[in-house]
């Protein structure tokens, strides 16, 4: 808590490069096996003192503290502070630190009203997750037979569907896609006229990856929006190794694409058993957040009857008819263009 101004802030300094508040540390004492010093040591009622200033008084650091604090890390940061050099540098950012609040609590930050209200909420936040913790998350618990039941329930989740993989090419003008056609009737490889579009920035939509030309990789009927049936209708039912017969048109928002394709590859529609790594990962993700939704619903209902909780809708104004149109007309989610969409 007492580094984290420091490492934002870094060391305070004037025009003149010299920090503002000189820090009168005292240097590493021996109590501690990993110093290897044979400095003089200072013992008092609550530690080995470290480090101190003036400021108000005289203000300690001991090392217990800063041994305490540093323990409280997480893991990954305990190791920047393992050596002699680590620790010296905790020292440091500790009185640092310090000296800042110190200056803060006599601008008297600590009575900011702002401040205070993160404070409190900060507090409340923390309070409602510890109690949510207890209460739900320590008593949530599954067995391979709940995750099982849940796979058995949702086996529809975890199908592939039949997909093909096509050499395609995609172009916004219809001239343009018909002279290509021609070419590749004529002999020219699908993939190597593919690779000359994508050079000039002509491939748009399917097969427009700039690493792989021409290639859709595996795509299903549900990679592509509203508009695009022709085009999957060919796909699906060509015969595989066969350029299709002629140019597709087809329309999605109001802009027309022409394809372009030979479908090289077909695989049908598959079950993913349980045991597939990213099935069984899924499974117990969504098994144990549906069972954390139920122990919490039950949960608030219990507390909401307990305390007898009324609710009073009829009181709640209704919203003007203006703000509620544009409401709706922000919530509208826009058709995704005839680029294919990732699939699970």
């Amino acid at each position: 808590m007492l580094t984290v101004v420091a490492r934002f802030m870094g060391r305070i300094k004037n025009q003149s490069g010299l920090p503002v508040i000189p820090l009168l540390l005292l240097g590493i004492l021996v109590t501690h096996p990993i110093f290897y010093s044979c400095g003089d040591k200072a013992i008092g009622a609550d530690g080995t003192v470290i480090a101190e200033f003036d400021w108000n008084g005289k203000q300690h650091i001991t090392l217990e503290e800063m041994m305490q604090e540093i323990s409280e890390l997480p893991e990954y940061k305990q190791r920047q502070y393992q050596d002699k050099e680590g620790l010296e540098t905790y020292m440091t950012l500790m009185a640092e630190s310090r000296l800042i609040l110190s200056l803060a609590r006599d601008e008297k930050l600590n009575e900011d009203p702002e401040i205070l209200k993160k404070v409190q909420d900060y507090l409340h936040e923390l309070m409602v997750k510890k109690i949510t913790a207890q209460e739900v998350d320590d008593k949530l618990s599954l067995t391979e037979n709940d995750y099982a039941q849940y796979y058995e329930a949702n086996k529809g989740e975890y199908v592939r569907p039949e997909q093909v993989r096509l050499s395609c090419i995609t172009l916004l003008n219809k001239e343009r896609a018909d002279e290509v056609y021609a070419q590749i009737k004529e002999g020219k490889d699908i993939l190597e006229v593919a690779r000359e579009l994508s050079d000039r920035g002509e491939l748009v939509g399917p097969g427009a990856n700039p690493s792989t030309p021409g290639d859709t990789d595996y795509i299903g009927r549900a990679s592509f929006p509203s508009g695009t049936e022709p085009f999957l209708d060919a796909a699906f039912s060509a015969e595989i190794g066969q350029l299709y017969d002629g140019v597709i048109g087809v329309e999605v928002q109001g802009e027309n694409y022409y394809m372009i394709f030979r479908k090289d590859e077909a695989r049908d529609e598959y079950q993913k058993p349980f045991e597939e790594e990213d099935v069984r990962k899924s499974v117990i993700r969504k098994a144990e957040r549906e069972k954390r939704q139920e122990l919490m619903d039950n949960w608030v209902a219990e507390l909401r009857g307990r305390a007898e909780v009324k609710t009073y809708i009829d009181r709640i104004p209704e919203a003007e008819p203006e703000e509620a149109e544009e409401a709706s007309e922000e919530e509208q989610p826009e058709e995704p263009s005839v680029e294919e969409e990732p699939e699970e």
